[in-house]
């Protein structure tokens, strides 16, 4: 190969930019020129590229974000008509034959689920094309963990903390709003590093009395505060996700939000201890990296072009236990979900008295 090309799609997070900086390293130690994909899978079908030589990625690595931009709505193979509501249309073949008229051989894609499906389709279709694995949910079955996930944990774990200043002069409950969609990981990991007094995790459907009555035991024991660490697709037993907006024309297409805003009003009402809603949103996912997902970033990266000269493809590149791995392109999306009864963290936690609203 002689030029291949790398794009980041799907929501962004901290260590893309180490990927970037490894396969662009890495390519022109190869004496492989690599193009950059602009805004994910626009870029791929409205052909918005940019070369990337060493000078563009020096010092990349300890910056958040993509330097090439991404996007998490337009899928490929279903992408919107211009001008035209509701129609979408096959762009797949022709966005390929574009790359291959610039002289790309190859490709990487870093992304979530919805993107790197997409990237099965690309690498069907004829452009052979590695996956890898990036979302601070770290629900994907392929890399444990995925780019971006401790980052945010570190993201989520500071900001409970420095909630806790405040949460303790006024006696306050908080309910924190962790994201994570359908996969506990970043709620259980956030709340228990940052010492929350209850988890409630989308495997898990909470009892608001159960929570109610914690909250009442803890501030009566004598602390002046409670933090509850709530994914944003917990939802009480027999109640549905709370949903704050639906995007027809994105990967995911349900957005959670606002489980904080009203099990805080819940709880207020029933315990009569004043309670806060705070929501993390984005801020989970920007920041500069830690250095785990800086590393493991890199290395994602260069085994991804390894992967590409050594003329294999159709492959998610990740890590189990320290080891890199490979698996082929899914056919169905199934996102990774926490055993709870596995997870040594989610046994550690319930045995040190952590409720999760059971």
């Amino acid at each position: 190969m002689k030029k291949i090309a790398i794009m980041t799609a799907g929501g962004d997070c901290a260590g893309l930019n180490s990927v970037i900086k490894a396969v662009v390293l890495s390519a022109a130690d190869k004496k492989i020129k690599v193009l950059g994909i602009q805004d994910g899978y626009i870029g791929f079908v409205e052909k918005k590229y940019i070369k990337l030589t060493k000078s563009d990625v020096y010092d990349i690595e300890k910056m958040g974000g993509t330097i090439i931009g991404s996007s998490n709505k337009q899928c490929p193979f279903h992408y919107p008509v211009a001008g035209k509501n509701n129609e979408y249309e096959d762009r797949v073949e022709e966005s390929i034959k574009a790359l291959k008229k610039q002289g790309v051989e190859g490709l990487i894609v870093v992304g979530g689920d919805g993107s790197l499906d997409s990237a099965r389709v690309i690498n069907d279709a004829g452009m052979p094309t590695i996956g890898i694995p990036k979302t601070i949910d770290n629900d994907m079955s392929a890399s444990m963990p995925t780019i971006g996930f401790e980052t945010a944990v570190e993201n989520s774990v500071q900001a409970i903390r420095n909630l806790k200043a405040t949460a303790y002069s006024h006696r306050r409950v908080f309910v924190v709003e962790i994201m994570g969609r359908t996969s506990g990981y970043l709620t259980l990991y956030s709340g228990f590093a940052s010492g929350a007094d209850i988890i409630l995790l989308p495997e898990l459907d909470y009892d608001l009395k159960v929570v109610c009555n914690k909250v009442k035991q803890i501030m009566k024991s004598g602390k002046r505060y409670v933090i509850i660490a709530a994914s944003e697709a917990c939802k009480e037993k027999g109640k549905e996700e709370t949903i704050s907006k639906i995007l027809k024309d994105s990967f995911e297409q349900k957005r959670y939000g606002g489980i904080a805003e009203k099990l805080a009003s819940q709880i207020e009402e029933i315990t009569g201890y004043e309670s806060r809603a705070m929501v993390l949103g984005h801020l989970q996912r920007g920041g500069e990296p830690i250095m785990s997902d800086i590393i493991l970033g890199a290395r994602l990266g260069n085994y991804a072009l390894n992967l590409l000269l050594e003329g294999e493809s159709g492959y998610i590149v990740g890590t189990k236990e320290t080891a890199l791995v490979k698996v082929k392109f899914p056919k169905t999306r199934k996102p990774r979900i926490l055993e709870l009864d596995k997870d040594d963290i989610a046994i550690t936690a319930k045995d040190m008295g952590i409720s999760f609203g059971v």
